[in-house]
């Protein structure tokens, strides 16, 4: 039986639990059946130790599930990344780390044996130079170290911190590396750099921001770096609904982030169905990178002409790029209800609008997926005198809607008292703004 340790060594085991956990609180230890109970309980143990603070419980009957509450307003760092700074590490990992920073603190450069000799002289620690090798290749490519080739062999130097070699810069930095750990992409790295120069962060907070976004950023490198390339990746997506797994080849193009919820996406081109499609990046399990696509710029080409034309973040059926046509006509008072005016312009898309008489407003918007527009046409109930769309099955959604909404708002005595106030809308009749 395998020991419990707090440490993890592969982050995409975690990140899954910390989400639910984050998201889906109400979650018992019954819900959670992918793994078996033994793994959701140490999974459980690590985030009681690593989010002690932030942990909360709740009893339906005998049945105990466990949430995270967090307020960012709050916090002066996300408590998220915590996840990101528990990964495991072997005997040799610690002890090379100290040894090897003691030994390559004072500048001079040393080649693969001075430095085992010394390691074995000065610490008395034996250790195979293969090994050696191994961690300062690692410590090169993290910039800790740097190698330069003197003859037929290689020579080794410390690379000595900021706070040493700049220290006059350090509290300048200190506001700049506080505010991108908590409003940037891999934010984590700035709080270990804080951590590192043992300074925290004194000066923001943030009301509105996305903590969770730092357990999709181990997937959001490999598929910014696959957009550098120009390369195809291979993506394992589990459905957020479904939980069905899939496995399949694109070319990511772009990354979007939804101002409303917060998800991110990213937009690719599928290679067996040529759609250009958006898939949440929280639903994404694995990247694999794949060869470079000499058609890269073509399709980088065709998504920007038709991106002007996305309301949200889907692109229509079957991938054909038919535009969708919306028209609402809107009736509200310009004086006291300027600021419906104000939200037309601010958050109309792309879309026109014309004042058809004092009062009354069409706003006209066409786009590739008129379905998303949806909810935001409908945070105007109440105003609107008319809607229709090109899209049928769009128009009929509307119109379904408004009709249930009118069965749950009107009282029986509405009913009898005004026989025509529950009329059917789901025929596209223009709805009057007394009946929204």
């Amino acid at each position: 039986m395998s020991e419990y340790k707090e440490l993890i060594r592969e982050f995409d085991k975690i990140r899954s639990y910390v989400r639910d956990f984050y998201i889906y609180g109400f979650k018992t230890r019954e819900d959670f059946r992918e793994k078996s109970g033994r793994t959701y309980d140490n999974q459980r143990r690590r985030m009681e130790s690593w989010f002690a603070d932030y942990i909360r419980f709740d009893h339906s009957g005998h049945k105990k599930s466990l949430f995270l509450t967090l307020d960012s307003s709050r916090m002066a760092v996300n408590p998220l990344y915590q996840a990101w700074k528990s990964k495991t590490f072997t005997d040799n990992d610690i002890t090379l780390r100290f040894l090897l920073s003691d030994l390559l603190w004072d500048g001079q450069p040393r080649s693969l044996e001075i430095i085992a000799d010394e390691l074995q002289e000065n610490y008395c620690c034996l250790l195979d130079t293969q090994a050696i090798r191994r961690k300062l290749v690692l410590y090169e490519r993290e910039g800790l170290i740097t190698k330069v080739k003197q003859g037929k062999q290689y020579l080794y130097q410390w690379v000595r911190p900021l706070p040493h070699t700049h220290p006059s810069l350090i509290p300048a930095l200190t506001l700049a590396v506080s505010f991108f750990q908590g409003v940037s992409p891999f934010g984590f790295i700035g709080s270990t750099i804080l951590d590192f120069w043992n300074e925290t962060n004194r000066y923001f907070r943030f009301r509105s921001d996305y903590l969770i976004h730092t357990l999709e950023d181990e997937i959001l490198l490999p598929i910014l770096n696959a957009i550098e390339q120009k390369r195809n990746i291979l993506l394992t997506v589990k459905s957020t609904r479904t939980r069905r797994t899939d496995t399949f080849t694109a070319i990511p193009l772009k990354i979007l982030t939804s101002t409303q919820t917060g998800r991110r996406y990213v937009c690719a081109r599928q290679e067996k169905t040529g759609r250009i499609t958006s898939i949440r990046l929280d639903a994404v399990q694995n990247v694999q990178f794949l060869e470079p696509d000499e058609n890269y710029e073509q399709y980088a080409d065709s998504f920007r002409t038709i991106f002007p034309h996305v309301w949200g973040v889907s692109f229509g059926d079957a991938g054909k790029s038919r535009m969708e046509t919306v028209s609402m006509e809107l009736l509200f008072d310009e004086e006291e209800e300027a600021f419906i005016l104000s939200r037309l312009h601010r958050e109309g898309r792309g879309g026109t609008l014309k004042r058809l008489e004092p009062g009354l407003f069409e706003y006209t918007c066409r786009c590739l997926d008129a379905g998303e527009l949806l909810f935001w046409a409908k945070s105007f109930t109440g105003r609107i005198r008319a809607f229709r769309c090109s899209n049928p099955a769009v128009e009929k959604r509307f119109w379904s809607d408004m009709n249930m909404m009118q069965s749950f708002y009107l009282t029986a005595e509405e009913d009898s008292g005004n026989p025509d106030s529950s009329k059917n809308v789901q025929t596209g009749e223009t709805i009057s703004h007394e009946q929204t």
